[in-house]
Order: structure tokens, then C-alpha cells, then sequence
């Protein structure tokens, strides 16, 4: 029996799919509701969209709108030990072990400033979350539903302990103030298991 190496040739059981999919949430007064799931293999290197939300403004309702792009990139060294971060291409030969970071970056395309945008991002199962999160005090979650503020902790073994960040299924954060044509960026680091 021919055993499938999924890393050699990692595009081709999501050739059809796309990097990521982004649910809208609601816009309620002038809060955004952002999520981005990040899939491994990543078949380009950046994708964008457009997220159309709701508001409701004074009776009426509006549609708004945040451009939202997600990268990933495979972290390297060069000679002199500088870190480098190579986009991740159809050609990228992912291997256990290799160090990826995630960014999404989301831009204000409304009329207006957005008080609030909260953006989530999903963690592929292929890999593990390492930490170098960006922004700082994000809320994470061990099932992808229930949000708390990092770090999490669980009683493991009779014991309240940190749950490892090779458990965590999502990670949240909350943005205030986001101006017209405002970018923000989030990040965060995994290796490939």
C-alpha cells in the first residue's frame, strides 16, 4: 500500500479551495465582527475580500464593508542568521517541523471610523499555534467556540495549569478605533505538524 505524502504535493487534496473563508458578523452600531480561517496547504499566498456587514444606523440600515487579506508565509534564516519571512507558493514544499506565519490584514472601507472591528482567526489542524501573537492580550479558545483571554487554563490533573498553545483551536482580538482606510494587521506563528 502506497503511503501519501501529503507534504510533498500539499495542493493537491485543496486544489479547490481557497486560503481562507471569511464570515461576516454584524456590524452593531459600528462594531465589526471579523473571522478568517486559515487552511494548510496554502494554495496562494495572499487572498482578499471584501466582507460586507450590517449596520444600524438611526432606524436605517446600512451596508458597510472591512477588505480583508490573509498571508502566510514560512519563516527562514539567512547566512548571517537574519530572519526572513518567504511567501507561501504553490511551489512551497511544507515539511513537519517548518515554522509559518499567519497575518490578516483588514482594512476599513466603510465611510466612517469603526469603533470596534473583533477578528478571529482559526487555527489549521495540520499545525500547532507557537505564539508571537500580534496584537498583544488576545482572547484565545481550546474549541474554536469559547473565547478567554490568553492564557487559557484548564484544571489538568487536579491542577489549574496554562493550556498548551498546541491546543488551541482559534484567536481573538478586539480592535478599537479602526479610520476610514485604516489597516490593521494580526498574526500569529505555527509549525507544521
Amino acid at each position: 500500500m502506497k503511503k501519501n505524502n501529503h507534504f510533498a504535493n500539499p495542493f493537491a487534496t485543496w486544489s479547490g479551495h481557497r486560503l481562507f473563508h471569511v464570515v461576516a458578523g454584524t456590524l452593531v452600531g459600528a462594531m465589526a465582527v471579523t473571522q478568517a480561517s486559515a487552511m494548510l496547504p496554502v494554495p496562494e499566498p495572499a487572498m482578499g475580500s471584501t466582507i460586507a456587514v450590517q449596520a444600524d444606523n438611526n432606524s436605517r440600515s446600512t451596508v458597510q464593508a472591512v477588505n480583508s487579506k490573509i498571508t502566510a508565509a514560512l519563516i527562514s534564516v539567512d547566512a548571517n542568521g537574519k530572519e526572513l519571512l518567504v511567501p507561501v507558493t504553490a511551489n512551497t514544499r511544507l515539511q513537519s517541523g517548518n515554522i509559518l506565519e499567519y497575518q490578516g490584514l483588514f482594512t476599513n472601507t466603510n465611510p466612517d471610523r469603526v469603533r470596534k472591528m473583533t477578528v478571529t482567526m482559526s487555527i489549521p489542524e495540520q499545525v500547532e499555534m507557537l505564539g508571537d501573537l500580534a496584537p498583544d492580550f488576545p482572547y484565545g479558545s481550546a474549541d474554536g467556540n469559547t473565547f478567554a483571554r490568553m492564557p487559557l487554563r484548564a484544571n489538568i490533573d487536579g491542577k489549574v495549569q496554562e493550556v498548551p498553545l498546541k491546543y488551541y483551536k482559534a484567536v481573538r482580538w478586539d480592535i478599537d478605533g479602526v479610520g476610514l482606510n485604516e489597516t490593521v494587521m494580526v498574526k500569529y506563528r505555527a509549525r507544521v505538524k
